[in-house]
Formats: structure tokens, C-alpha cells, sequence
């Protein structure tokens, strides 16, 4: 028969053993524990870093968006600007030609042409620009001639209110015209005014 210390021995192991088991239980109770609160965290720091990511993301790519837009913007008003100030030149340059022309011989004979087509002048009143006056005068006898303060450049203006006629054949009204199919077309068409010769 066992004596009493193998008993207690025995007890003693037993009990250690137990107590081993069950703290061993007991710490992987705790790891796991851990372990699934470590990888909850993890995940909702992930999802928290994936999330500001992409809300960075997003905020970059508008404000890149906003970037070429406002590029494009100011790359269309420097355009916008060029072609005004080419426009402009291209205009101010036909005005020179105009003026150039108004004060040759060729434009007395294109104005001659004018009042012959548009016989007979009696029943006619003619508009002209103040320096084409007594020229117009001279040529159109029997016409009553006036100041057309309209006309800046040159040509007359025929009207007839017998007969509720206005023909205007300026300078001024073909370089308007002209000026107005360049904006509609972008051809202008300069190089050839009817009647008054090369201007490009």
C-alpha cells in the first residue's frame, strides 16, 4: 500500500497536471481572444487606410481636373485674344488699303462707274462722304447730293423715294460684310473687293 507521501505525490501531480491543462486552456482561450480583436483591428485599420486613400485619390484627381480645366480655359482665351488682335491687324491693314485707295485716280473712275449704273440721278438723291462731295456734285448734275456722315471710307449711297428704293455701295458696308464672313467663316475675303482692286 501506498504510503501517504506517494499519495500526496500523486495527488499533487494530478492536480499540477490539471492546473496545466486548464491554464494552458485558458492562455489559448486568450490568444485566441487576442487574436481575433488584433484582426478585427487590423481589418478596421486597413479599411480606415484604404478609405482615407481613397478619398486622397479622389481629391487629387479633382483637383487635377480642375487643373486642366482652368489650363484649357486660359489656353481658349489666349487663343481667343490672338486671333482678336490678328483680326484687328488684318482689318486695320484693308482700312489702310481702302484709304490708300480712296485717294487715286482709280477710285474717281470706280465712283463715275457708280452714278452711270444708276441712271438716270434726277429722281435720285446721292449720299457721299464729305471729301467726295463736289467730285459727286460735278459728275451727278442734275442729282441732289449730300453729306452721308455714315460713309467713313468712301462709295454712295442711292436713294430713291419715288420709288422706295436705299442701294448702299460703300467701302464701308464691304469691309463690314467682309469682316462678318470672316467671323462667320474665317475667310474674310479681302484679296479681291469688287471694284475697288487687291487688297491683301
Amino acid at each position: 500500500m501506498p504510503n501517504d507521501n506517494e499519495k500526496l505525490a500523486r495527488f499533487e501531480k494530478a492536480v499540477f497536471s490539471e492546473m496545466e491543462n486548464k491554464a494552458a486552456e485558458i492562455l489559448s482561450e486568450v490568444d485566441s481572444y487576442k487574436k481575433d480583436k488584433l484582426d478585427g483591428v487590423e481589418d478596421a485599420e486597413l479599411q480606415r487606410a484604404y478609405d482615407q486613400i481613397q478619398r486622397r485619390a479622389a481629391e487629387i484627381r479633382a483637383g487635377f481636373a480642375r487643373d486642366i480645366t482652368k489650363e484649357k480655359l486660359a489656353a481658349r482665351q489666349a487663343v481667343l485674344l490672338r486671333r482678336k488682335e490678328l483680326t484687328e491687324a488684318l482689318f486695320a491693314k484693308a482700312a489702310d488699303k481702302l484709304r490708300e485707295f480712296t485717294a487715286g485716280e482709280a477710285y474717281q473712275n470706280w465712283l463715275l462707274e457708280l452714278l452711270k449704273s444708276h441712271q438716270p440721278l434726277a429722281s435720285k438723291k446721292i449720299l457721299a462722304k464729305a471729301e467726295d462731295l463736289e467730285f459727286v456734285k460735278a459728275a451727278a448734275k442734275d442729282a441732289q447730293v449730300e453729306s452721308g456722315s455714315q460713309i467713313q471710307f468712301g462709295g454712295l449711297i442711292f436713294v430713291d423715294e419715288a420709288h422706295h428704293s436705299y442701294e448702299e455701295i460703300t467701302l464701308d458696308s464691304r469691309l463690314e460684310e467682309a469682316e462678318q464672313r470672316f467671323y462667320q467663316s474665317g475667310k474674310a475675303g479681302l484679296e479681291q473687293m469688287e471694284g475697288v482692286g487687291e487688297l491683301g
